[in-house]
């Protein structure tokens, strides 16, 4: 079972991704009304509503699938994968709830998605390196 949450893991981070992926694709397009555009500009407000319910079944189903994994919450490369996502979770909500400007919060919720994703292939590749 804690199997098939880790690749339920690994769709929730590429579909919470794909917010930032259509967004830098389509900023860089030199068209703007060609098909492939307009198609982008369709769905990043459904990337951008399901962005905050991605995240958070991200960080449910991640620590089910700790648990049942190893059976108790212990110093693990996952572990550091989870604490990452929370953390970007946390930044989002104050920065959305204390109403700071976007651009300020994103700077730190953007390189944490990049550290996200280094812990995970760290997870993938040498789950016991610490």
């Amino acid at each position: 079972m804690f199997i098939t949450l880790a690749w339920i893991n690994v769709a929730l981070m590429i579909i919470a991704s794909l917010l930032f992926i259509t967004r830098r694709i389509f900023k860089n397009l030199g068209d703007k009304k060609s098909p492939f555009a307009l198609f982008l500009r369709r769905i990043m407000p459904l990337l951008q509503k399901i962005h905050p319910i991605i995240g958070l079944s991200f960080i449910v189903v991640s620590f089910i699938h700790g648990y049942l994994a190893l059976g108790l919450i212990t110093l693990h490369t996952g572990l550091l994968v989870w604490l990452t996502a929370l953390l970007m979770g946390t930044v989002a909500i104050v920065g959305k709830g204390l109403r700071i400007n976007q651009k300020t919060w994103l700077k730190i919720h953007r390189p944490l998605a990049l550290l996200l994703w280094a812990l995970f292939f760290l997870h993938y590749f040498n789950p016991w390196l610490i």
